[in-house]
């Protein structure tokens, strides 16, 4: 991908960012993980920007009877100091950084530099589910959210010895974006554009790899379709149904969130395109079981949900 021809540079303020996110993860570098993660602790909640802390508030209010409707008196409890929640997600923020910076510098298989994975991501027995459906000799489509760490969740699979990519965000004239790129390449995982159409997501598939989706957000350039999300009616992309149905395969949700001082890695059994519906209906209902596992998931550590992205109205 280039970053634009000579008629489109890249953006003074991009260029600005990543050569600091650069020098972040350079200086990051020779200092302990523990020290990365303490620092970027106390300045992460600082760094949230005034719409950031409007879109906590939003989704909240937008979500907060059907948290009370799973778990009595959740909804209301976040609602009434929302200051305090978005400084919890900013400090989660901060400890994702952390980890993102360690995995630029190499974590692939057997790559001993990335042996702290394997010790922080715990692999319960649900992992099984995930051998099962990579049995079937086609792959496995990995649906999970902007929930725990999504990375440390791409680097354990790969180190356990899982091939694949993800198909991710890949804007065009930011650098900083490219560094995201580079950081999963360090790794072993590729990135697919959005934009780049079916067959290459599929390639993965027909080769029996896993290919990964991030789906609980509102990405208005994508096709998308009203389904209840937390509640309330929310913008979802509509590319995890059209890839099950493509291709005939489940989806398999995938969720990797802290526990204590460690990671919990935990699958859940596939979510299945029901064939007694028409397309639209079945699309739909895969849609709206993929939203009520994430909701069960956010209810479940709020604070490790990105909150402070907006979630039921597009990006202003």
């Amino acid at each position: 991908m280039t970053s634009g021809g000579p008629n489109h540079p890249e953006p003074l303020r991009r260029r600005a960012r990543a050569a600091g996110l650069r020098a972040l993860a350079r200086a990051a570098g020779a200092a302990p993980p523990s020290v990365v993660q303490a620092c970027l602790g106390q300045v992460a909640p600082l760094a949230l920007r005034r719409r950031q802390h409007e879109a906590v508030d939003q989704n909240l209010t937008a979500a907060a009877a059907w948290l009370d409707g799973l778990e009595p008196g959740l909804g209301r409890r976040l609602a009434s100091d929302p200051a305090s929640l978005t400084r919890q997600c900013g400090r989660f923020a901060a400890e994702q950084f952390a980890h993102w910076i360690s995995l630029a510098r190499g974590a692939g298989p057997g790559d001993p530099r990335g042996e702290w994975v394997d010790e922080l991501v715990h692999l319960d027995e649900s992992i099984e589910i995930l051998d099962r459906t990579l049995a079937g000799g086609r792959g496995a489509i990995i649906v999970t959210a902007h929930l725990g760490d999504w990375e440390l969740l791409c680097a354990r699979l790969r180190r356990r010895g899982h091939e694949g990519a993800v198909v991710g965000r890949v804007r065009r004239r930011d650098s900083s974006h490219r560094w995201l790129v580079d950081m999963r390449r360090a790794y072993g995982v590729e990135t697919i554009p959005q934009d780049a159409g079916a067959r290459e997501a599929l390639g993965v598939l027909k080769r029996g790899g896993v290919l990964g989706l991030l789906t609980d957000l509102h990405v208005p350039r994508l096709d998308n379709r009203q389904v209840p999300f937390l509640g309330a009616p929310a913008p979802t992309m509509t590319a995890p149904a059209s890839f099950a149905r493509a291709w005939r395969a489940p989806l398999v949700p995938v969720r990797c969130v802290r526990t204590g001082s460690r990671y919990a890695l935990s699958v859940e059994e596939p979510l299945e395109l029901r064939r007694d519906l028409g397309r639209k209906d079945a699309e739909l209902d895969l849609l709206r079981r993929q939203n009520e596992v994430f909701g069960r998931w956010i209810a479940a550590t709020p604070e490790q949900w990105a909150w402070y992205l907006p979630r039921f109205s597009a990006p202003g």
